[in-house]
């Protein structure tokens, strides 16, 4: 009987995950007050992680970007103030630092929903102003030139739709 037949596919990354667990626990165990703040403000980026289905994950960096912006600040003035798992606390307790943290956070699916519709909405207009800018071109050489310019006069095939209309094709 052939093994290769009942060997079951290679699961990726399951390994590097465990490896990565193993060697940040115990800096998460010596940071700790940094930790908590860093697991409780980057909560948004771990769902966002989990409901991306996107291979790139895109969603992910994007959410996961802001919201470390809008994080970093306290683990700054985590830092600065001593490193006390009482700190992390008293940040943790205000409104304030929540709404900064998941401000940011929001800022960044606000980014990820709507950057992509403004990039197709600019990219469709630069293409109808070269549409445009073509079509004047050709009506230039053809008042010069005359219609010979156009193709041999023997060539049945239509003009292509929408380059004298208004509307865009």
């Amino acid at each position: 009987m052939n093994r290769t037949l009942n060997r079951r596919p290679k699961r990726r990354g399951g390994g590097s995950a465990l490896l990565l667990l193993v060697l940040l626990a115990p800096a998460g165990l010596m940071m700790m007050p940094t930790s908590v703040l860093i697991l409780a403000g980057l909560a948004p980026t771990f769902v966002a992680y989990l409901i991306d289905r996107d291979p790139e994950k895109s969603a992910a960096l994007t959410v996961g970007a802001m919201n470390l912006c809008g994080v970093a600040p306290y683990i700054v003035r985590l830092w600065q103030r001593g490193h006390e798992m009482s700190v992390t606390l008293r940040m943790l307790a205000d409104p304030g630092t929540w709404l900064v943290m998941f401000g940011a956070a929001a800022m960044g699916w606000l980014l990820y929903f709507f950057i992509p519709q403004i990039v197709a909405a600019v990219m469709s207009l630069r293409s109808q102003s070269k549409i445009k800018e073509l079509e004047e071109r050709r009506g230039m050489l053809i008042a010069d030139w005359g219609t010979d310019v156009m193709g041999r006069p023997d060539n049945d095939m239509p003009e292509p739709a929408g380059l004298f209309d208004d509307e865009p094709a």
